[in-house]
């Protein structure tokens, strides 16, 4: 017989996840690489470590370096306040947990604003025997901590400072906690006005902006009276010695694409306003869709693999990637106007293969690769990394039999995106080249963008295999691309070392796109013939 846990109030509801792409696709009758999933409120790529990943990692047997100075002095420095009045989680809902077991209790009262938001908020209020009750900004009873999600979740409504302030001063016995997830994409962080509110904490959290909700790393800055008690109540490591290195990195050299991600929000929001949809200004990087029928458009959209958030007056969806935003678009039977960033979707399905790729040029060289092969994905990593393309792809295929559809069939694709993400090549540079040494290996690419589709590819492999991956598919998997892509490669690698080739071949012909790819300072295709 196990004990009795402590009772849950009644109609407690526990945090529940949403389905997965398998989950989606297995109901929907779709191959996984077919769904993507604007329900998240992440961005669809990674973000790039600031560190190298080994050095994350060469200590795994020690326990985080006490105290986490490095990290609270990084997230001190990034808000513009001193390393005591930071607190460290993993990530802000470890910190809304802290939040609730540091100020709430049996006969103590939560009130969140606007619900329905984040729903942690209750379910962390109630676990720890508080009562939770719902109101407005401007209606707030009684409380000892009052939840604000603040730009809000999932409406995207952005609440001033002052309102803010102007709460915690009316309401000088209550905590005061807002929730900053989404306000690096457009609102004013309450950070500054703690010296006047100092009933007030703020959580922060590198899932969003940073790119690095898998890290598991959020922040609480708090007034000098508020961190102690904090403090007292979280576990001595919160946060893994590998998270909290790659987390200081980045606070300490921020490279974030929000300003991109607003333009798209915007440019999405104008077309759905244009198309007579109900759709409210958002200060995250998501956009909220007021509709009546939002449990049977979800299930439509669905069908046809795009995942939105459902609530009970309407739809939100994370702002991807502009080819996979105009996807969505089409399906609600709204035409935006083209993005000004060029990015590519397809969606490639044969009887052997499923193939999703997703890419934006003029990016970070971020990267999500999942074939099934790994020194594919390897391959495909580098590529991505050294032609500054921001890359998502995603393939299954018939891999028990062997890897050949699968390569040609990746290779494919990832042309046609690219064609796509090109447009009418006008203003490119157009030709490209590059020379790659990699140890005993060196490799040379060229490449012409002017649409006159060939391949050269010679690549002196020594053995049949590296790893999982037949090298005899690589050069007329390359051919496919030049040929999907419209445009002409040249590539040439040798070597004593396999992997060596293979490496510095996809090295090269990434950095020869990423030359050609460039703004040529006119609206023309350079051409002496005055043709492509």
């Amino acid at each position: 017989m196990s004990p009795e846990p402590r009772r849950l109030p009644d109609g407690f509801a526990a945090y529940k996840w949403t389905a997965t792409a398998e989950d989606v696709a297995r109901q929907r009758g779709l191959d996984p690489a077919c769904v993507i999933r604007f329900d998240a409120n992440v961005p669809p790529l990674p973000g790039v470590p600031r560190i190298p990943i080994g050095e994350s990692f060469a200590r795994l047997n020690e326990y985080p370096p006490g105290g986490y100075r490095e990290l609270h002095a990084a997230a001190a420095g990034y808000v513009g306040v001193s390393p005591e009045q930071i607190v460290l989680g993993a990530g802000s809902d470890s910190l809304i947990h802290l939040v609730a077991r540091t100020y709430l209790g049996a006969g103590r009262r939560a009130a969140v604003i606007d619900m329905p938001t984040y729903s942690l908020y209750a379910i962390a209020s109630q676990i720890e025997g508080g009562e939770v009750a719902r109101c407005s900004l401007e209606d707030v009873p009684e409380a000892s901590v009052i939840w604000i999600c603040n730009p809000h979740n999932p409406v995207g409504d952005v609440y001033s400072c002052e309102q803010i302030v102007a709460l915690a001063k009316r309401r000088p016995e209550a905590l005061i906690v807002i929730d900053e997830a989404y306000v690096e994409y457009g609102a004013e962080t309450m950070v500054p006005f703690l010296e006047d509110a100092p009933n007030c904490v703020i959580l922060r959290t590198l899932s969003k902006a940073f790119g690095f909700a898998a890290l598991r790393v959020g922040y609480a800055v708090c007034s000098a009276e508020v961190a102690p008690e904090l403090r007292k109540r979280s576990e001595p490591a919160p946060i893994s010695a590998p998270s909290a290195r790659i987390a200081a990195a980045a606070l300490r050299d921020p490279q974030l694409d929000v300003a991109e991600t607003v333009r798209e929000r915007e440019r999405v929001r104008e077309a759905l306003l244009a198309a007579d949809y109900d759709c409210p200004p958002s200060g995250g990087n998501f956009l909220f869709l007021r509709v009546d029928n939002a449990d049977s458009l979800a299930d439509e959209l669905e069908s046809k693999g795009l995942v939105l958030r459902r609530y009970p007056s309407g739809l939100r969806f994370t702002v991807r990637l502009p080819a996979e935003n105009d996807r969505l678009l089409e399906a609600l039977g709204v035409v935006a106007e083209p993005s000004t960033r060029r990015s590519g979707l397809v969606v490639r399905i044969t009887a052997e293969t499923a193939v999703r790729v997703s890419l934006a040029l003029d990016g970070e060289g971020r990267a999500r690769i999942d074939t099934g092969i790994g020194f594919l994905d390897h391959l495909l990593t580098l590529f991505a990394f050294h032609g500054r393309i921001d890359l998502e792809l995603l393939a299954g295929g018939d891999l028990e039999v062997d890897e050949h559809h699968t390569v040609e069939d990746v290779l494919a694709t990832l042309g046609e995106a690219l064609a796509q993400a090109l447009g009418t090549r006008a203003g490119l540079s157009r030709y490209g080249s590059a020379t790659v040494p990699m140890d005993e290996a060196r490799a040379t690419a060229a490449i012409d963008l002017g649409s006159r589709p060939h391949a050269e590819v010679s690549l002196a492999f020594t053995s049949d295999r590296v790893g999982t991956l037949a090298t005899s598919l690589l050069a007329h998997a390359l051919e496919r691309f030049a040929m999907q892509g419209r445009f002409t490669i040249h590539v040439e690698a040798s070597g004593s070392d396999d992997h060596h080739v293979a490496e510095a071949a996809f090295k090269a012909l990434g950095r020869a796109l990423a030359d050609a790819c460039a703004s040529s300072g006119t609206q023309a295709i350079p051409s002496t013939k005055g043709e492509a």
